[in-house]
């Protein structure tokens, strides 16, 4: 460990996407992250390995893609993925480093947050308590040791808390391109931007915390979410929207007020940080790090970056490559075009009416073999260019890259289908009757 070692703060939000004021959406009650964003360093292309939350969140934590991590759909309840036992969290590197590390509020990586590995678990809550701990524990710690904290805010996932902000009138919001503008969905963007204006005070809250304590010189700061909001043509989707992640960091001597516009996935942030913390990187992450960018050193930028999705609610396997230009998606599987929830009330009645409004012709309701969009001409994937025979070779170029990703990343789907561990658990325990 360095002799002065830098302290780490994360705070993840759920299904926020880059949905912020300081991303360029207008509406957005976000005053403190935005000014957080001028403090630190942005990064306007930013993208996760995977547009669910389980996935996502464990590629960032080890560095490594959802389908070598093991989690390649949901951890919770009978979805039952998990880390493959020699899996590292961020965290388990850290503790065996020295760093004292906390998990505060919401892990979604693991099937039990003992997994990752934090020497102390706060509990859970509303962003405002999971704020309310990390203050409290910022204000009385005497541990000497370098700390690490990890806080999940369950915010602005559905069904979209706010218990401490009022929300706004729906003609109040606007509304994404790549979506109609209906009742329903209007609705919903009301609902959900109320909490993230809830999240946003919660962050404000830690920020100034770190800001106001004897850490404030020596500590990284980042704020950024799993994947793109809970809508059509985002969550759940290889689309831009779906995969674009906000992340905003602050790093102690370097520049601030910056905006970089390379190409970064989220499977970078581990190296990245221990890069910045001094401590060797493991030679087994897929991700690059860029530590580079906040001390003006040589760099490399990404000239592609890849996504995937296997699992969320059921099987429908796909991949993209994206480049600055380029977006290709595979779909191996004949899925319908968009996943909703079943909970049409509670969780997807703006899913529902916006297939209804769109009125999609069953002749494609469901996922062609591939999809090719021209990002430039094209930024909302509207018009798939992949049966154009003008595009048949930037087509075939990028099944090519992507296929190679796939084999060099040791993916399983190019040897069959893949299960996820529902499969396994349930199997063995059919096979245990007698």
């Amino acid at each position: 460990m360095n002799e002065n070692p830098l302290n780490l703060v994360v705070v993840i939000c759920h299904d926020l996407g880059q949905h912020l004021g300081c991303y360029g959406v207008p509406g957005i009650r976000s005053p403190h992250i935005d000014a957080f964003a001028e403090f630190g360093v942005r990064f306007e292309k930013s993208f996760c390995t995977a547009p669910q939350c389980s996935p996502s969140r464990a590629a960032l934590w080890t560095g490594r893609y959802p389908h070598a991590n093991g989690v390649v759909g949901l951890t919770h309840a009978g979805f039952a993925n998990d880390l493959n036992p020699d899996e590292i969290h961020l965290a388990q590197v850290l503790r065996a480093a020295g760093y004292d590390t906390h998990l505060f509020g919401l892990q979604h990586e693991a099937r039990l947050p003992e997994r990752c590995g934090h020497e102390h678990i706060h509990g859970t809550g509303t962003c405002a308590k999971v704020a309310d701990d990390f203050v409290s524990f910022l204000g009385s710690r005497t541990d000497t040791r370098p700390f690490f904290a990890q806080i999940g805010f369950a915010e602005p996932h559905r069904p979209f808390p706010h218990d401490d902000v009022d929300a706004l009138p729906p003609d109040a919001v606007s509304v994404p391109p790549y979506m109609p503008d209906i009742p329903e969905v209007r609705d919903d963007l009301s609902e959900m931007e109320a909490s993230i204006a809830s999240a946003d005070r919660a962050f404000g809250r830690i920020v100034e915390a770190v800001r106001s304590s004897p850490a404030a010189d020596n500590t990284i700061l980042i704020f950024t979410t799993d994947h793109g909001i809970p809508f059509v043509h985002a969550k759940m989707t290889l689309y831009d929207p779906g995969i674009e992640v906000a992340l905003i960091m602050s790093v102690p001597g370097a520049a601030k007020g910056i905006v970089r516009k390379e190409m970064i996935t989220n499977v970078d942030v581990m190296p990245t940080l221990l890069e910045l913390l001094g401590i060797p990187i493991p030679g087994n992450l897929h991700g690059r790090s860029f530590a580079a960018l906040f001390r003006e050193g040589d760099y490399t930028p990404n000239d592609a970056v890849f996504a995937e999705k296997t699992y969320h609610t059921y099987y429908d396997p796909m991949r993209c490559i994206r480049t600055d230009r380029w977006k290709l998606i595979a779909n191996f599987e004949n899925a319908p075009w968009q996943e909703t929830s079943p909970d049409y009330f509670n969780n997807a009645k703006s899913y529902v009416e916006v297939s209804k409004a769109l009125n999609v012709p069953y002749s494609v309701q469901y996922h062609v073999p591939y999809e090719l969009f021209d990002l430039d001409a094209d930024p909302y994937e509207k018009s798939n260019l992949a049966d154009s025979p003008d595009h048949r070779a930037i087509r075939d170029g990028l099944i090519v890259r992507l296929r190679n990703w796939m084999r060099d990343t040791g993916d399983p789907l190019l040897d069959g289908p893949m299960a996820q561990r529902a499969y396994d658990t349930r199997m063995a325990d059919f096979k245990r009757v007698n």
